[in-house]
């Protein structure tokens, strides 16, 4: 028997946590700490600091732990499947039923068009996305533009006399909808976290763009975006146009 069968059965750590969410409270801990905290101190972990959905679907036969996801990096990543069980990713992906949608700064969106294409060789463009009515529902519950950014895990000022708008992708949009694998361009190296979900605890997912579906600088100088899926409007926030 190698070492790493007798390590294998040692599924709790030594508080009797599961592993893989201690692992994973560290993170939502962390990560979910106010803007501006730099101490990096985890204290008084406890399994509610993890999605319920997330702390019960974890695959009790993966190889893979939390820790290890994030430390093989953007592009060595596994797939969710390798270590998410398929009954938790399909009641994940089943709260983007009504649509999805993602935050844009505008000059962004019409120099590079809606997907995040800096994957090497330009084999994918995909985008990060929101359940529609959960992001709503955030957005009329906030005290204004701070908390809003806080929630999203943006830089406190991000919403503070920004050009920002929203992307509304309806449900026959949703292409390659999927659960993140940490792979995709735009991912945060310094806050994801497997399992589909933002440190604050708001579910996420990745669709897929089309290629043509560019902006002024990675396209062909044209800004067609008739080529683009999805709808703009504005954010607003407690039904006040920010």
């Amino acid at each position: 028997m190698g070492i790493g069968e007798v390590i294998r059965p040692l599924k709790n750590s030594l508080d009797g946590m599961p592993v893989h969410v201690r692992q994973l409270a560290e993170m939502f801990r962390k990560h979910g700490q106010k803007q501006g905290d730099t101490t990096g101190r985890v204290t008084d972990l406890d399994a509610a600091d993890v999605p319920e959905a997330l702390r019960n679907g974890w695959r009790s036969d993966s190889r893979w732990e939390p820790d290890a996801i994030v430390n093989a990096g953007k592009g060595n990543r596994p797939e969710p499947g390798e270590y998410l069980t398929t009954e938790y990713m399909e009641r994940h992906l089943a709260q983007f039923e009504n649509g999805a949608t993602r935050i844009y700064v505008t000059r962004s969106l019409q120099d590079w068009g809606p997907g995040n294409n800096q994957v090497p060789g330009g084999a994918t463009n995909t985008a990060y996305v929101f359940p529609t009515d959960q992001l709503n529902a955030l957005m009329n519950s906030v005290n204004g533009p701070r908390e809003l950014a806080d929630a999203l895990g943006l830089p406190a000022d991000f919403f503070e006399d920004a050009d920002v708008e929203l992307r509304d992708f309806a449900p026959n949009e949703l292409t390659g909808l999927s659960l993140p694998s940490g792979n995709e361009g735009g991912t945060d190296a310094e806050r994801w976290i497997p399992g589909g979900y933002l440190p604050s605890g708001i579910p996420e997912a990745v669709i897929d763009i089309p290629h043509d579906a560019t902006g002024w600088r990675n396209g062909d100088n044209l800004l067609d975006q008739s080529r683009w899926p999805g709808s703009s409007r504005p954010l607003s926030l407690g039904g006040t146009s920010s």
